[in-house]
């Protein structure tokens, strides 16, 4: 019979909980957690006038070279910046926030969806916002914008170029 010390180390090591329990009440949490973020502070409506993608900005050339380094941080920035919320992991339109909240969100894959944007429309709406997406202006700077822009081409499920 093993007598218990007292200190809390015990009670951790007698724990009822699984590791794979533990790990999916923290994921619950973070996802809890992720969606009163948005809801206090992403979810507010902007007008279409408001989104109005100035032409300067519809113009804007990506100054940060496409290429794997570039696009490798993209992805980090992608996940990190809480993108793949709504957006989906793999950029499909189908994250658990988009899910829960009847989102209508664009897969980046497919090239149709990213044919109508430019790299500049891009670049402003994340950092603008649109809709119930919140602005990242301020949150990331603009060379890790443009990154997130490149993976977002790198998304693309076939060989099309759209244009940029």
């Amino acid at each position: 019979m093993t007598e218990s010390t007292g200190n809390s180390s015990d009670a951790l090591n007698s724990s009822c909980y699984s590791k794979v329990e533990v790990n999916v009440m923290a994921r619950r949490w973070a996802i809890l957690c992720a969606l009163l973020c948005l809801g206090l502070f992403g979810c507010k409506a902007k007008s279409a006038a408001e989104t109005k993608i100035p032409q300067e900005e519809v113009d804007r050339k990506n100054p940060i070279e496409s290429n794997p380094a570039s696009i490798g941080e993209g992805k980090r920035l992608y996940g990190a910046t809480d993108c793949a919320l709504c957006h989906g992991k793999d950029g499909d339109g189908k994250g658990v926030l988009a899910k829960d909240i009847n989102m209508n969100v664009r897969d980046w894959r497919k090239p149709e969806s990213l044919a109508h944007f430019t790299d500049g429309e891009l670049s402003y709406l994340i950092l603008k916002g649109k809709g119930r997406m919140p602005a990242y202006d301020g949150r990331e700077t603009p060379e890790q914008v443009w990154q997130i822009v490149n993976y977002i081409r790198a998304m693309l499920a076939s060989g099309d170029t759209p244009k940029s």
